[in-house]
């Protein structure tokens, strides 16, 4: 995030406290007068501020300068015991925590399984619960908390943090962010899990040299973008849902209502259900195997551990999705002309061969090819992505409304 120039007078000694305070967070530890040149202060100005970032706490003395000639500089740091700020990830059967420092850095994560998602305001509760709990447990030695960022796989209101809709959780007008903000006592913010992804996926490349769509490929499908270092949410917030373009109109019906919705037909979901399907009419298939009989337990990865086997009937199946997968992705591209792709979530684990396929069949659907400067590559595929995007919005949200407690 660059440093802001307002030219509002009345806003200006505020936003000053914010670079300085920026500064210190990406650069320090770092001394007063070098502070003042980064941010383009005079060192006067600086030296009030910082002066009142001491006594609030947020600030420490990291020692002298080692380097230069005569009397040597006080550096700078952040306190990064003064406070923290959580992200959690709300998953159709898991739910996934971290919490961060006030310069950053991970200091605590869980994760805890979440069982029947209704009735929807115990499940909520539930998670509230566990919130607080983590919480409390990293206030004993890790200052205030300055708020927690909670993320899903739903289409969330802007502002309100209203769940539309969430087809994975069979949720319609639930209003979270107000069930939650009720026993959490700290700011509470709620946003699409594939957009927290987004963030956190691109969080050190985010800048205005790149637009990214980053493609979570999981139980479900949806997508983000990310252009000039901010997330696009669209003037409806429900930006990215890739998962319900119809990529086949005969296709089964979608949670959402229409026929032949990507997420209807290539998603972890309709892959397993596919496979579980072909079974139950006795085909015989690797997948049998894997399952020990039992249909019940059939999931993406054993179709696609089926298909490295050499089992036709995976094959096929994993074929069809990656086929539909790069289908949708051209529509996107086509459209927003990116240059970067990340397909992240479960399904893009299951190796190059496979992102091969969606990127040839991504390729066959695209104009202009010859022209485009487009990079599709996976993602980091740490479990707890989600989460840390959701607690990176937060931060961001905090900052851009002035709400950081300097």
């Amino acid at each position: 995030m660059p440093y802001d120039k307002k030219l509002n007078q009345t806003q200006i000694a505020q936003t000053n406290k914010y670079n300085v305070f920026r500064c210190l967070v990406r650069e320090g530890p770092i001394n007063r007068a070098a502070i003042a040149k980064r941010v383009d202060l005079s060192i006067p100005t600086v030296m009030v501020i910082v002066d009142d970032l001491f006594e609030k706490g947020m600030i420490k003395s990291a020692g002298k300068s080692e380097t230069g000639v005569g009397k040597q500089p006080e550096i700078l740091a952040i306190d990064p015991r003064r406070c923290f700020y959580v992200g959690v990830d709300i998953g159709r059967s898991t739910i996934r925590m971290v919490a961060n420092n006030a310069i950053g850095a991970e200091i605590a994560s869980m994760k805890e399984p979440t069982g029947d998602p209704f009735p929807e305001k115990q499940f909520i509760g539930y998670v509230q619960k566990r919130t607080l709990q983590f919480i409390r447990k990293l206030m004993k030695k890790n200052g205030d908390v300055l708020g927690a960022g909670f993320a899903m796989p739903a289409l969330i209101e802007p502002g309100t943090g209203r769940v539309i809709t969430a087809p994975d959780f069979g949720w319609r007008d639930i209003p979270l962010k107000d069930w939650l903000q009720k026993g959490i006592p700290c700011p509470v913010l709620v946003k699409n899990s594939t957009q927290a992804l987004a963030v956190n996926e691109t969080h050190s490349t985010r800048d205005g040299d790149h637009t990214t769509l980053c493609v979570n490929l999981g139980y479900g499908i949806g997508a983000a973008i990310i252009s000039g270092g901010t997330l696009y949410d669209g003037t409806g917030g429900i930006s990215g849902e890739l998962g319900h373009c119809v990529v086949d109109r005969d296709g089964p019906l979608c949670k959402c209502g229409n026929s032949g919705c990507l997420e209807a037909v290539a998603s972890g979901e309709a892959i397993a259900r596919q496979a579980r399907m072909i079974i139950l009419h006795h085909a015989r298939s690797k997948i049998t195997e894997l399952c020990g009989g039992d249909t019940s337990l059939i999931d993406a990865k054993m179709v696609f551990d089926a298909a490295r086997a050499g089992d036709g009937i995976s094959v096929k199946i994993v074929n069809s999705a990656a086929r539909y997968i790069g289908m949708a992705l051209s529509f996107a591209v086509n459209i927003l002309d990116p240059d970067r792709v990340i397909l992240c979530g479960g399904l893009a684990q299951n190796g190059n061969e496979f992102l091969e396929k969606i990127k040839s069949a991504m390729e066959d659907h695209l104009v202009s090819r010859e022209n485009r400067n487009l990079n599709l590559s996976a993602g980091v595929f740490d479990e707890y992505s989600t989460a840390k995007g959701a607690a990176q919005v937060l931060f961001d949200t905090l900052w851009v409304n002035r709400e950081l407690p300097i």
